[in-house]
């Protein structure tokens, strides 16, 4: 094997990095909060239940399998470093200041954060040419679907930690005028429409199907504890019934799509797609 490029091991580091800053999250008095109780503590629409949280040990198993794949001979001649670049490092480094800054509660700087982790995986989406560009089984699964799913769990998440934000800052019932169930639906409707352009453009089943997770999350998240006292007089129904009709919408996109996959398969089955 050749010798690794700073890159390479940039990325290596890069993940340790995150995954210690991830377990040092956990540890009990070493920080003021931690993610799970803020996240409960405030009465917020656009927030899943905890178990969708779960996600993340999923997130992390795919960028291991990327880190180590990107160094392998095959992860080399299809110059998978190159393309992801330095973006990777940079939404290692978002990761692990977000982390610290949401754990001592500095919700909108943690907003910046997590805007720059969105810009980085968008980047590395971009440069991958995820579900456009043909690539063999081994890189779709251990470089395109872990960002893929990555980038669909961030793109819930931004959505989620400016909701905090505005939360913090006395806009809990309402923003701009508009109900804070109101806002709820229409988020969730944008983040619908973002898996649907990701299903019919870049046919990104991965991406789609951990917005439905977070969907049903929402919908799983009991809204009739003492924190949405506050909200009891908005439509807790509407924010529920929301949520699982745009879930159906995507699913029904998944199965269309995984259904055209399947046939294109079917006649052509040495061609192997993203």
């Amino acid at each position: 094997m050749k010798r690794l490029t700073l890159l390479q091991i940039g990325n290596i580091v890069a993940l340790v990095l995150v995954l210690i800053m991830n377990g040092l999250s956990q540890a009990p008095d070493l920080f003021p909060n931690t993610v799970g109780q803020l996240g409960e503590s405030r009465a917020i629409f656009f927030l899943p239940a905890g178990y969708v949280f779960s996600i993340w040990g999923v997130i992390y198993i795919g960028l291991i399998g990327f880190a180590i794949y990107q160094v392998r001979r095959v992860g080399v001649e299809n110059e998978v470093p190159q393309r992801v670049g330095p973006w990777f490092i940079l939404s290692s480094i978002g990761n692990i200041t977000w982390l610290v800054l949401f754990l001592y509660d500095q919700v909108w700087l943690s907003t910046v954060a997590m805007l720059v982790i969105l810009f980085s995986l968008i980047m590395i989406y971009l440069r991958l040419d995820i579900g456009r560009r043909a690539v063999g089984w081994q890189e779709r699964w251990a470089v395109h679907i872990p960002f893929s799913i990555y980038l669909g769990w961030i793109s819930v998440a931004t959505v989620a930690n400016f909701s905090a934000a505005l939360y913090v800052s006395d806009q809990v019932t309402s923003f701009l005028g508009i109900n804070a169930d109101i806002w709820a639906v229409v988020m969730m409707t944008i983040a619908g429409v973002l898996a649907a352009a990701m299903l019919f453009t870049r046919r990104d089943i991965a991406y789609a199907l951990v917005v439905v997770w977070a969907l049903v999350g929402i919908n799983a998240r009991p809204f009739d504890t003492g924190v949405f006292n506050i909200l009891a007089d908005l439509n807790i129904n509407l924010v529920n019934s929301a949520a699982l009709v745009v879930a159906g919408v995507i699913v029904v996109g998944v199965a269309l799509v995984a259904f055209s996959r399947l046939m294109q398969t079917q006649s052509n089955p040495q061609r192997l797609r993203a």
